[in-house]
């Protein structure tokens, strides 16, 4: 392991220690659900990249599956509740496992993307979300993820400008964004190894102020000087009512229409999925299982206390 991810490794066994003042764990993603708090910030975007994922896997027949980077199990769990397979997931850190065999149950094993400790094609598909912008080495990434994997590989990465990722190279900052991704990233697997590859964008910029005004976070300026100050001050009120009232129907509303806007139309977009394909005939054009936004929501977990842990 290189002294980079050695050093991504504490940070991320620190950052999945972290608990509130009651004990409650602080959650990398929305386990507790819409409302509940304690968990990172942008909820609608990270449920508009949960929903691209199921979405993907909505088209794929398979019977297991293996989520690497997968934090505190999240989104293996969401897999198992909504297509009834095996699931295991794994990352980098020893924490991350922890709480995925604490707070889901899940078989979680730590393990360095750079070498996957799991026989060639062990599981039908393997998903990698939000990972691959911190490791050291791309391709050799994606090389244990595409051997793990017998018939796909359903991955999602941020789509950030050039400048973004220079600045984090030269800040030296464990687990940041060090890689640009676009589009036609992974097009040489096309060349060298024959797979299919389906691309879709998603996580529009502009509706990330409408999803953090239905979070009540705060705004950054530059989202605030997106639109004049009397939409904002409108907008702002609005969603204050939408979010005592209608929050979860607001966020499905959200996340579908992200979906079809991105589409549908060309603007810019904060994220990418790819699924590529080893073996064509596991994905079919129509859902073999149909997805909705409100059902993704709607999977909870009970607050979980971490206070007085080792």
């Amino acid at each position: 392991m290189d002294n980079y991810t050695e050093e991504t490794k504490k940070w991320l066994d620190d950052r999945f220690k972290m608990y509130n003042k009651d004990g409650v764990y602080f959650a990398h993603q929305p386990i507790y659900g819409f409302g509940i708090g304690n968990h990172e910030p942008y909820i609608v975007t990270r449920y508009i990249r949960t929903y691209q994922i199921m979405k993907a896997l909505s088209h794929l027949k398979f019977s297991s599956l293996l989520d690497v980077g997968g934090a505190e199990g999240y989104q293996a769990y969401l897999a198992s509740q909504l297509f009834k397979v095996r699931v295991e997931c794994c990352d980098l850190s020893e924490e991350a496992c922890k709480r995925a065999k604490e707070i889901f149950n899940l078989k979680a094993i730590p393990a360095d993307i750079h070498n996957l400790p799991f026989k060639n094609n062990e599981f039908d598909v393997v998903t990698c979300s939000e990972t691959l912008e911190h490791v050291t080495d791309v391709k050799k990434a994606m090389n244990n993820l595409l051997k793990v994997a017998k018939k796909a590989v359903v991955i999602t990465v941020p789509h950030e400008s050039q400048e973004m990722i220079e600045n984090n190279i030269k800040q030296g900052s464990p687990h940041a964004h060090i890689h640009k991704f676009e589009v036609n990233s992974f097009d040489y697997l096309k060349q060298e190894n024959k797979y299919q590859i389906l691309v879709k964008r998603m996580n529009i910029q502009k509706l990330a102020l409408f999803s953090y005004l239905l979070e009540g976070g705060e705004l950054t300026e530059e989202l605030k000087n997106q639109v004049p100050n009397i939409l904002f001050n409108f907008g702002k009120l609005s969603f204050v009512i939408l979010r005592k009232f209608f929050v979860k129907p607001t966020a499905a509303f959200l996340i579908q229409l992200d979906h079809y806007l991105c589409n549908h139309f060309k603007t810019y977009y904060g994220g990418i999925v790819f699924i590529i394909l080893k073996d064509v005939k596991s994905y079919s054009k129509k859902e073999v299982k149909k997805i909705s936004a409100m059902e993704i929501q709607n999977i909870t977990v009970p607050l979980y206390y971490l206070k007085n842990k080792d």
